[in-house]
């Protein structure tokens, strides 16, 4: 490809899932050289203290514009114009921006209209996210009409927010929302055959421990769960501002003995923790999506999703592959907790099969063909 037909993905610290994105174009047939990776920091991202980032393989093609940086010790206006001067450099013909809310992905968006090149905004946003202002959302409309040409988002409550906003449905994609699934199915079955299994069956929550991601709320339910009989451990992995009270608040249920914190873990660790699980469970009270889902999915284990969770409407078939839950209603996860603990095995088994089924379609090949459509449009 030559420099005018050149993609530019943009993100502000590149994890592991963003290699995925980038290492599905590059083995594309019709894309292949012809796309560039720019990170904004080599340090921690928008998680002010949490470094979630990981080194991309050498042969991606990704340059991080300040590799000793964190996304809080420079201004955004800094940032933008670090941005702005990648872009001049490679000269794309199609620039994906991260969102519309930030100085840098502004920046990116207006470099692309001044020099007449295609934009792609990369969205997660749903109506639900926040409470919505009828000012700041008809200035969100009027800014990603005339900055975006289109839009990739990651499933049905993203599409229908940016319809929502006006942006025209001919124009929208999904699929954004991707991860290894290869590694992860192929990871967690070689850590059944292996047999080294630490305690099994049990559930399991992997993100971060902050308030939205309602892991207290996890642990209440969970005490439930044990107070009515029920016997699977909880394990808990990630790191966060919360760590601290949560600790606290599992030893207070009298079941701490059974619920562990692991500490945060690396893409190649998770495998391990995936594969031994009895159910995932993302109990959220605000989700823009949660990869974290796919990932389990992939590893094929039968998943309990809050109904807050963006991800929930496309990859959870209620009874099928897992249950879905209000995280307002008290008593609706531990209820969730007993019904998959009383099933067979064998049930949970298919569930979890029904799981990797469901998100074989939404893999990094299926985003790439989405990338190659909007690049190729006229």
């Amino acid at each position: 490809m030559g420099t005018a037909s050149m993609i530019a993905l943009i993100w502000i610290d590149w994890y592991p899932y963003h290699h995925a994105r980038l290492r599905a174009l590059t083995r594309h047939p019709r894309i292949g050289a012809g796309v560039a990776g720019i990170e904004m920091v080599g340090r921690s991202g928008v998680h002010k203290g949490l470094t979630f980032r990981e080194a991309a393989e050498p042969a991606l093609p990704v340059d991080t514009l300040l590799p000793a940086s964190s996304w809080s010790l420079y201004t955004q206006a800094r940032l933008g114009f670090a941005v702005w001067k990648k872009l001049s450099r490679l000269n794309p013909g199609t620039v994906f921006v991260p969102g519309y809310y930030t100085v840098p992905a502004f920046a990116a968006a207006v470099w692309a209209r001044l020099h007449r090149r295609k934009t792609v905004l990369m969205t997660e946003s749903t109506q639900q996210d926040h409470r919505r202002s009828g000012c700041k959302e008809a200035v969100k409309s009027f800014l990603i009409r005339h900055l975006f040409d289109y839009a990739i988002a990651g499933g049905k409550p993203h599409v229908r927010y940016l319809l929502a906003l006006g942006f025209s449905e001919e124009r929208i994609r999904r699929n954004y929302d991707v991860v290894d699934n290869e590694f992860f199915s192929e990871a967690a079955t070689l850590c059944r055959q292996s047999g080294a299994r630490a305690h099994s069956p049990y559930f399991l929550y992997v993100g971060r421990l902050a308030e939205e991601k309602n892991v207290a709320g996890l642990i209440e339910s969970y005490a439930l769960y044990r107070m009515a009989g029920g016997s699977w451990p909880l394990v808990i992995v990630g790191s966060g501002p919360l760590e601290r009270e949560l600790k606290a608040q599992a030893a207070c249920t009298g079941f701490g003995q059974d619920i562990r914190f692991e500490g945060m873990r690396s893409s190649r660790e998770l495998p391990h923790y995936y594969a031994f699980a009895g159910c995932f469970v993302l109990p959220s009270l605000r989700e823009p999506w949660g990869l974290v889902v796919n990932e389990a999915m992939a590893s094929a284990i039968p998943v309990m999703v809050s109904s807050r969770c963006g991800c929930a409407e496309d990859l959870v078939e209620d009874g099928a592959n897992g249950f879905l839950f209000n995280p307002a209603v008290c008593g609706q996860l531990t209820k969730c907790m007993m019904t998959v603990t009383s099933l067979p095995t064998p049930d949970r088994e298919r569930m979890g099969q029904r799981s990797y089924e469901i998100i074989s379609r939404f893999s990094p090949d299926v985003w790439a063909e989405q990338v190659l459509e909007i690049s190729s449009a006229a």
